[in-house]
């Protein structure tokens, strides 16, 4: 399944940046797995001439190192943080068959959070990232996030961008549904509204003019 129909992209909704965790946290995990790749394969004629059970320690040496890794690159894949231009979107994957889609509007936001927790992280700069939605219903966290505070500033940027141009695509709205009711307006209706605008047209022409 596509990342777009997992996360149910909305009508003009479009994806901006998929961040994964830092490929250095799992290295580890990748050594750990090469490495009894590795044993198994250098004790293989020992083994084998054991008998079926070395044959047995064999297959399953091999077969513990393909997991590991395979689940380490499978896992990194699919532990995802997609941002959109409407929300944040969050793909926890803590099992083969366990995944949770968590999600955050821009309008929804409260505070964006870098955190650097030990040497290895201060000195490769990777760390937490977690977002405070106002509601406070739950906190998006996300770890192992590289140079985390560029991914706070991308979000940041793309909230404001995001509230403006709902500011003014509201402001639009309300200007159009205004066109279309003038013609239900009554004469007193009608006056007060050409009152306002006179008032409004000398302000702005005072303005003007200072300027």
């Amino acid at each position: 399944m596509s990342l777009a129909k997992k996360i149910h992209l909305r009508e003009g909704e479009e994806i901006i940046a998929i961040v994964r965790r830092y490929l250095l946290v799992y290295l580890w995990r990748y050594f750990l797995g090469l490495a009894i790749l590795f044993l198994t394969a250098f004790f293989m004629f020992w083994l084998f001439s054991r008998g079926w059970w070395g044959e047995v320690l064999f297959g399953l040496g091999i077969f513990i190192g393909l997991l590991i890794i395979f689940s380490t690159w499978f896992f990194r894949r699919h532990n995802i943080l997609a941002v959109t231009t409407e929300r944040v979107v969050d793909v926890q994957r803590s099992g083969w068959f366990d995944e949770e889609i968590s999600s955050i509007g821009f309008l929804e936001i409260k505070d964006i959070a870098v955190r650097k927790h030990g040497v290895l992280a201060m000195i490769f700069n990777y760390g937490q990232l977690t977002i405070l939605p106002k509601s406070q219903q739950f906190v998006l966290e996300v770890d192992a996030l590289y140079r985390p505070q560029r991914l706070q500033s991308l979000l940041l940027e793309k909230s404001q961008i995001y509230r403006s141009n709902r500011r003014v695509a509201t402001a639009e709205t309300i200007y159009n549904n205004f066109l279309k009711i003038i013609p239900e307006l009554s004469d007193q209706e009608l006056e007060k509204v050409l009152a306002l605008t006179t008032e409004q047209l000398e302000i702005n022409d005072e303005a003007g003019g200072e300027s």
